[in-house]
Formats: C-alpha cells, structure tokens, sequence
C-alpha cells in the first residue's frame, strides 16, 4: 500500500465533507420557495391609438412563470407581490442547484472512495495463484 498516496486521498475526503457544509446550506434556510421564475416581457398591447402601436416603444410586464405537475402557468405581478415571488423563486433555483451540486459530490466522493479502496488492498496471505487473479 502506498501510504502517501492514501494520506493524500484522507486529504481530499476531509476537504469532500467541508464541501458537503457548504453544499447543503439552502436545505437550512427558512425562506419559502416557489418553482418557477419572475421575468420581465416586453409586449405590444393591440390598441390602434397606443404608442406601442405606432411608435413601436412596447410595453413592459412582469411575471412569474410557474410550474405546475400539469403544466406552466404566467402570470402577471404588481409591484407590491414583485419581491415576495421573486425571493420565493430565488430561494426554490438556490435549492435545486443545491441538488444537482449534491449529486455531482456523491459521484465525486464515491470516485474517491473507490481510489482509497484500490490503495489500501492487500494481498497479504493469498497465494500465488489467487495474487494473479484480478480483485473487483
């Protein structure tokens, strides 16, 4: 067993698990979460006597794009629900890149742990024959 290569892997599992504090730190907030995202859409209303229509300066709307099991739904907001859906929407994207950054670490760690296995073996008191035969 190579015992500097084993010390290093040691290392880069203890630095794995401060990653996990870190990783982990939007499943321990508080704020509410929504699925969905709050944008702002530039639309031309229609009216034949509107600015929009004749001068082409188009109109602004903000919306919340939520998403349902069944579908997606737009919807439009007034300044006064303005911030409170997007905290919500802020808050539900920081936890599922949380999710997707979790699933990478394990792929990571697991990969790290397979290499600590591979440097720890021993074929002390095997014979001959079964030291040739390769380990899984």
């Amino acid at each position: 067993m190579n015992k500097d290569r084993a010390a290093q892997l040691r290392r880069n599992l203890g630095a794995k698990l401060s990653e996990l504090e870190h990783l982990l730190a939007p499943a321990f907030e508080y704020d509410p979460v929504l699925p969905g995202v709050v944008t702002v859409s530039k639309h031309r209303c229609g009216n034949s006597g509107c600015a929009c229509t004749r001068e082409g300066k188009l109109h602004e709307a903000v919306r919340v794009l939520i998403r349902f099991k069944d579908g997606y739904a737009t919807r439009s907001l007034c300044e006064e629900n303005l911030e409170s859906f997007r905290a919500r929407t802020e808050a539900y994207r920081r936890l599922r890149k949380a999710k997707v950054e979790l699933r990478t670490w394990q792929k990571e760690l697991v990969r790290l742990l397979d290499e600590i296995e591979r440097a720890r073996r021993s074929l002390d008191g095997l014979s001959e024959e079964d030291r040739q035969r390769p380990l899984r």
